[in-house]
């Protein structure tokens, strides 16, 4: 069996095969084919295709022994995308693991979509999210913001992601603080909020600060997978309760898809490996926002977390980056129902919080 990936070649086509042939090199062996010894190449990959696209674009496939893997998230990601991000004008932009492979390495998401659903209690709707914001309001500013969101209707609280361990608010005091807002707001509403805590811990407070979440009674984790990588994800997916949602946060992940000719396609990145590594949900700036992605693109993240992929569960799209209440038909429209819909700021425009949630969650509401 083996491991397909699809890399976009940025350049004149006539030098196409022999930059493929050299990438499947780089990629596997990374060393000069006439050295290398007969009993060393079951591990070497192959060129499968080179399809010309263009004067100046070709696609080539090449096919990866699945066992060059070692059925490790962290080699898999070394063996398709390590040497060649640094390459110019090369982009992966397809991948397709076998479902073996793709259960040992990752497992992905241990909700997906219908258990996300199932754990809110939404059955059709587009799911509602938000942040608590700004990043240096006191724990008990954030827990009065959860407390209102949570009345007012949003399905996901999550922290925003420059929330850490700041003096102001110091997540040992935070998490706790902010879980009992949601759950009391949720009591007093009938509404089954969950708050994501951010947890973008150095490894040696992983498991203290996942405990003290787990203590709390937060409803999952805002992972910034760009920060702790996509093998802390894994293991989270792994080593939480199987009610937990995993958010993923593309801060810093952002470098590496914002180029036409270089780095991963978004629906790649934002899609198969964040759902490979385990995200439930997976946040991506939406078109329209603060950041540059096109409608074509955001709609191909949305089908790369929903498309079959190496056996897992589809993932749960979160556009974010500067949207508004007034565009949830237009994104309801662009994305359908299986959606998670992220706005922050716009929520706090004008000082009532809780009025905004109720006003958002009508507008979901009514437009799907």
């Amino acid at each position: 069996m083996t491991v397909r990936a699809v890399y976009a070649l940025t350049g004149d086509v006539r030098d196409a095969r022999v930059r493929a042939e050299a990438l499947a090199v780089e990629q596997s062996h990374e060393f000069p084919p006439e050295l290398a010894p007969a009993k060393a190449a079951p591990s070497r990959a192959h060129v499968v295709e080179v399809a010309e696209q263009g004067p100046d674009l070709a696609l080539a496939t090449i096919a990866f022994p699945d066992e060059l893997a070692g059925a490790e998230l962290t080699q898999l990601l070394v063996m398709v995308f390590g040497n060649c991000a640094l390459l110019p004008a090369v982009r992966l932009v397809g991948l397709d693991v076998p479902e073996a492979l793709g259960a040992a390495v990752g497992g992905g998401p241990a909700l997906g979509v219908a258990g996300v659903r199932r754990a809110l209690g939404v059955a059709e709707r587009p799911i509602l999210a938000t942040a608590l914001k700004p990043v240096g309001l006191p724990t008990e500013d954030l827990a009065a913001l959860g407390r209102a969101f949570a009345d007012g209707g949003i399905d996901l609280i999550k922290d925003d992601q420059g929330l850490g361990d700041q003096h102001w608010a110091p997540y040992a005091e935070r998490v706790p603080r902010i879980a009992e807002a949601v759950a009391a707001g949720n009591a007093a509403s009938g509404h089954a909020a969950r708050y994501l805590p951010c947890f973008d811990a150095p490894p040696e407070h992983v498991e203290a600060r996942l405990r003290i979440a787990l203590d709390a009674g937060a409803g999952g984790l805002l992972i910034v997978p760009g920060v702790g990588g996509l093998p802390l994800l894994r293991w989270l997916a792994r080593n939480t309760p199987d009610d937990f949602v995993l958010m993923a946060h593309p801060a810093l992940l952002g470098a590496l898809a914002v180029s036409p000719t270089a780095g991963i396609a978004p629906d790649v990145l934002y899609g198969s490996l964040l759902r490979l590594a385990g995200a439930d949900v997976a946040i991506f700036p939406s078109a329209g926002g603060r950041f540059s992605f096109t409608p074509e693109e955001c709609r191909a993240i949305a089908d790369g977390c929903a498309r079959p992929f190496a056996g897992l569960a589809p993932s749960l799209p979160a556009p974010g980056g500067g949207m508004r209440p007034d565009r949830v038909p237009e994104l309801v429209d662009l994305y359908g129902p299986d959606v998670a819909l992220l706005i922050g700021g716009e929520l706090h425009r004008d000082g009532d919080p809780r009025g905004a949630a109720e006003r958002f969650r009508a507008l979901v509401e009514q437009a799907a």
